[in-house]
């Protein structure tokens, strides 16, 4: 639960009559005044709190004694009384400049403070009972033994909040919450800043910032920014400019600086570094503001100093001479934006049409950025790779990667064109792309939609495409479905209701080439999206035309069912923490359409179990033991006819009722 932090002043005027200034060194409080006044909610104080939200009104520091006042009220807009435990920072921030030419703004901690009411607080806490609160420091900022830094009243300032969660006297539960004020010791707005990276930002892929360290402390990423500077740590690779790239980049085989897992987002700066308004007026600092420390973070194999990698540098003063905004820019930016480029470029369209021998035909048109058809055989010399996989039932497909044990029959995976030349079986068509599938196991329901999935690799130079060479570049274009039918009835799709590619693209970005190598490639995008509810939505159907109930290429050895891989993966990544993430809701319903899941070699479990087991060990806190499970009717790594035999006998639900946001609710 995220609180809404603001980092201005805030002027409370009610009915017109009451005005309240800020006041700096020295400036008086006035009186607390009724409820409804004095910066109070008014009304009866909150009695849920799903998060904290705080308005500053006074910050002091007059002879070296230092007090905030600030207002607290939940999401509802009322007033919380009863805080129990708080912590208070104070920092002050040196601008660009100050510790030497080139070198970037820089916070110094001051001291910070906790305040625990169940067993010390070493300044003064006053709980108003309005929703109003008084914090004074013990320490007095003019005493060098009690700080971390030297106070300096000349510049920028500011003062943070950890509010812990710790339930109110009443038991009222308090998330973890973070807020800060930047101010002048004059009463002025700063003149200058610090604030590069917006925590919306962060969110877009940890969902909840709070969970990527600390135990869910700080989320709030000017909090992290903020702690992580010199003056507060052992460690100086720790400083937060540097500690942050570090965990998110590593050196690839080329030494050229790469994300620590598969994502397209980290591969332009924008994707954290953008202008979001008063949120980040420095956001383009790392671009004009380079450093030896910054760039080295992700550099790591440059040592400025010993001038390795690099012309010597002792010091920043020269970095901007060589390494102007737009270069800058320009060099972190421009692989991103020529794979932007060259998808939009290329598309594709695609019929599949069933037959009365139950094979069915493909026909794929390629088409040019504006939606005009081209002919494939004038493209076909820029062809790296296309290739289409066609499977049955997209709800729960029912040929395997390998030959499944219901069906007998494995996913037709066909490769229309490969290395600039059309495939056996493989035609040209008035332009178009021709291919006839296997005979297909059609059946009833779901099992009369057919699904193919279609990946497109084409050689590349720069934003450009070009004719294919040995040594080309290749980039994976955007893929495309095509669903047909036995009976000629519309066709079955998978559900979105649960997770679909936005999910995904916060992550992984717009231009993600899914399993580019061992495929074509899949860039997944409006092309695949059709229209739910009046919303273009891109489901995911065409990865489980790969990833079947019966595994991948190793059968059921690696749990490859897209049900349990996704979870395996970014378990393994450690990134996703809550549901909500990925998931837009939870389709229970979905799991009467499912049968067993392979998860292992040869061996079966019932859907619920094997979706729970990819997350929650068995045994674990998370999850019951497998005697437990069994006993509700579950099969656990048995035989394929016994596990789908009991597929719709487990009797999970009858108890839990997860959801996105919980999926710990039990309706007993």
């Amino acid at each position: 639960m995220m609180n809404a932090s603001k980092s201005k002043y805030a002027l409370l005027l009610v009915a017109g009559a009451l005005s309240m200034a800020l006041s700096g060194c020295g400036g008086s409080d006035g009186a607390d005044g009724a409820s409804g006044s004095d910066g109070a909610a008014g009304g009866s104080p909150a009695m849920t709190i799903n998060n904290l939200n705080f308005t500053f009104y006074d910050t002091t520091v007059q002879d070296g004694v230092a007090s905030l006042r600030f207002q607290v009220t939940n999401q509802d807009d009322k007033a919380v009384v009863g805080l129990q435990k708080m912590r208070f920072y104070a920092l002050q921030l040196l601008p660009q400049g100050a510790t030497g030419v080139g070198n970037a703004s820089q916070w110094q901690y001051i001291v910070d403070e906790t305040c625990d009411l169940s067993s010390s607080c070493p300044g003064t806490l006053v709980d108003k009972k309005n929703g109003v609160y008084t914090y004074s420091f013990a320490t007095n900022f003019l005493d060098s033994a009690g700080t971390r830094t030297t106070f300096n009243p000349e510049l920028a300032q500011r003062f943070m909040i950890r509010a812990y969660n710790t339930p109110l006297p009443d038991g009222t539960a308090v998330p973890n919450s973070n807020a800060f004020v930047d101010y002048t010791i004059a009463g002025n707005e700063p003149g200058y800043s610090r604030k590069i990276v917006a925590t919306a930002s962060c969110n877009k892929c940890h969902g909840d910032v709070s969970t990527a360290h600390h135990s869910g402390s700080y989320n709030d990423v000017n909090m992290c920014a903020s702690c992580h500077t010199p003056n507060r740590l052992s460690n100086s690779d720790d400083q937060f400019s540097m500690l942050i790239h570090a965990k998110h980049f590593t050196l690839g085989d080329d030494g050229v600086p790469a994300p620590v897992y598969e994502t397209d987002a980290l591969k332009t700066c924008s994707t954290c570094h953008s202008d979001q308004g008063e949120l980040t007026p420095d956001w383009g600092n790392w671009s004009k503001v380079p450093t030896a420390q910054a760039c080295g973070s992700c550099h790591s194999n440059i040592d400025f100093a010993k001038g390795q990698g690099h012309s010597q540098q002792s010091d920043n003063s020269n970095c901007v001479a060589c390494h102007n905004s737009e270069w800058t820019e320009q060099v972190h930016s421009t692989d991103y934006q020529n794979r932007k480029a060259v998808i939009a470029k290329v598309g594709m369209s695609a019929t599949l049409v069933a037959n009365t021998d139950d094979s069915a035909t493909l026909s794929v048109t390629l088409l040019d950025s504006e939606g005009k058809p081209l002919d494939a055989s004038t493209e076909l010399s820029k062809i790296k790779r296309l290739e289409a996989v066609t499977n049955v039932d997209p709800e729960f497909p029912v040929m395997g990667y390998i030959a499944s044990p219901g069906s007998g029959k494995a996913h037709d995976s066909k490769d229309l064109i490969a290395d600039n030349a059309l495939q056996s079986d493989v035609s040209i068509v008035d332009g178009k792309l021709v291919y006839t599938t296997q005979v297909l196991p059609f059946g009833s329901g779901a099992a009369d939609t057919a699904f193919s999935f279609i990946g497109l690799e084409m050689c590349t130079s720069g934003a450009n495409l070009v004719n294919c060479t040995a040594d080309s570049e290749t980039t994976s274009m955007k893929a495309q479905l095509a669903f047909g039918t036995k009976s000629g009835s519309a066709p079955t799709h998978r559900h979105t209701d649960s997770v679909s590619f936005a999910g995904c693209q916060n992550c992984h970005g717009e231009t993600f080439q899914l399993h580019k190598g061992h495929h074509a490639g899949f860039v997944l995008s409006e092309q695949l999206g059709r229209e739910i509810n009046g919303k273009m939505t891109v489901g995911l159907d065409g990865c489980v035309a790969c990833h079947t109930p019966d595994g991948t290429y190793t059968g059921g050895a690696m749990r490859g069912a897209f049900e349990m891989k996704v979870h395996l993966l970014h378990n393994e990544v450690g990134v996703i923490t809550q549901c909500t993430q990925c998931h837009n809701d939870l389709n229970l319903d979905a799991f009467k359409n499912k049968g067993a899941l392979a998860t292992a070699a040869g061996q079966y479990t019932t859907p619920i179990t094997a979706v729970c087991t990819s997350c929650h060990a068995l045994g674990s806190d998370g999850l019951h033991s497998q005697a437990t499970l069994e006993s509700y009717g579950a099969v656990v790594n048995g035989d394929y006819t016994a596990a789908n035999q009991a597929a719709q006998s487990e009797t999970c639900f009858f108890c839990h009722k997860p959801t996105a946001a919980d999926h710990t609710v039990v309706n007993m």
